[in-house]
């Protein structure tokens, strides 16, 4: 994804002068200010602060351009409590390979000093204490994931070509299997045999979520680690475990129970946009197609259209539920604005630990189709044109 190679090397102690050196700076209660002073990155790269909305949708919250290597970052935060906030780079068409977490907190002052587009492994300042803890998980996994993100650049830049040629396909193929998988890998790896005795804090909780989510949506069980990921679960407390994020590591652990093809459909409460309950055995007797879907997932998007379509063809025989997993206010916002039809279903749960779970939905979007008695006849992930066309006029007789 992303670009501009990351060179690693030590990072300047101090701020230069004339840059984010103010130590007398006072940031008052309710708003928050971090200041970067970046090297070797091209002027007019932005830098924005996002907001991650159910994992799926990034918020932004203030962009500043780089100039001269500066940058400034001042909003309002009423919160005392800790929340984690994402930091990305773009420039042109090139952009961070992954973000840079920042903890935030009303008050906070962050200064941020680094080299390169690389922001993952820019150093940060802060007087937030789960800001340590994050800096420690970012040594844990260098220097294997600088060299992995400099490669998975690479192929970001392979991606902007025309991917329908075999070759470059190819080549994406011997970037990602020889370097960045087994890279990351050994990252991974590393950081598991850390959490084993590190403080189980937020910052470890959300390094389990996603430790925990790769194990689920990972391919190659020999990246897996499944024995000492699941071994890691008895550190959490019954508070951690009723926590957000302990009820979402939940849920990925529960999808290996997940309904299979063959087997009976799994039932629900579900909400529609004016608040009633529903359920899907409303339509027994009917084939039901489930789309599960995401604010924010172009392909979710892309397919809306023919989701629609095929809802008119086969609506004697068949009907379409359209799951969503946003906020109540969000989606139905979405919904409204334009002017969905069909059946818009959302659980309405802080964490997708029904449904969703049951029917295994590590990605959206996610499509189960029912028959008329209630087995599950197929399940399929992704988009592209046609292929829910193609499905149904094979599966409904």
């Amino acid at each position: 994804m992303r670009t501009t190679l990351f060179i690693l090397s030590s990072i300047i102690l101090g701020f230069t002068a004339g840059g984010c050196n103010d130590n007398n700076q006072k940031v008052p209660e309710g708003e928050f200010l971090i200041e970067g002073y970046i090297e070797n990155i091209p002027d007019s790269t932005i830098v924005t602060l996002c907001k991650a909305e159910d994992r799926r949708f990034s918020a932004k919250i203030v962009s500043d351009t780089i100039i001269g290597g500066k940058f400034i970052l001042r909003d309002t935060m009423s919160s005392k409590v800790p929340q984690q906030l994402e930091l990305m780079t773009i420039y042109k068409e090139s952009f961070s390979v992954r973000v840079l977490p920042l903890w935030i907190t009303s008050g906070a002052e962050i200064k941020i000093q680094g080299e390169g587009m690389l922001c993952p492994f820019w150093e940060v300042e802060s007087n937030v204490p789960e800001q340590k803890y994050e800096s420690e998980f970012t040594k844990i996994g260098m220097p294997e994931m600088v060299e992995a993100l400099n490669n998975e650049m690479i192929v970001y830049e392979l991606f902007r070509k025309d991917i329908s040629d075999i070759s470059i396909r190819n080549q994406i193929d011997s970037i990602r299997n020889n370097h960045v998988f087994p890279l990351e890998d050994k990252a991974r790896l590393r950081e598991l045999e850390y959490m084993k005795t590190a403080p189980v804090t937020k910052v470890w909780l959300e390094k389990y979520y996603y430790q925990v989510l790769h194990l689920f949506t990972n391919k190659n069980p020999e990246y897996s680690h499944k024995d000492l990921v699941y071994s890691l679960y008895g550190r959490l407390s019954e508070e951690d475990k009723n926590s957000r994020v302990g009820r979402e590591i939940a849920a990925y652990m529960k999808m290996t129970e997940t309904v299979k093809t063959g087997e009976n459909m799994v039932d629900g409460i579900l909400y529609d946009t004016e608040g009633n309950k529903r359920s899907l055995s409303e339509f027994k007797g009917k084939y039901i197609l489930l789309d599960f879907w995401s604010i924010g997932c172009q392909p979710c998007m892309a397919s809306i259209p023919e989701m629609e379509e095929v809802g008119r063809i086969y609506k004697e025989k068949l009907e379409t539920v359209s799951i969503g997993s946003n906020t109540e206010d969000r989606w139905k916002k979405f919904i409204k604005e334009n002017n969905m039809t069909g059946n818009q279903w959302n659980e309405l749960r802080s964490v997708n630990d029904g449904l969703a779970a049951a029917y295994g939905v590590k990605g959206v979007p996610h499509y189960v189709l029912i028959s008329p008695e209630c087995k599950v006849i197929d399940i399929w992930t992704g988009y592209r044109k046609g292929i829910i066309k193609e499905k149904i006029a094979k599966l409904v007789k």
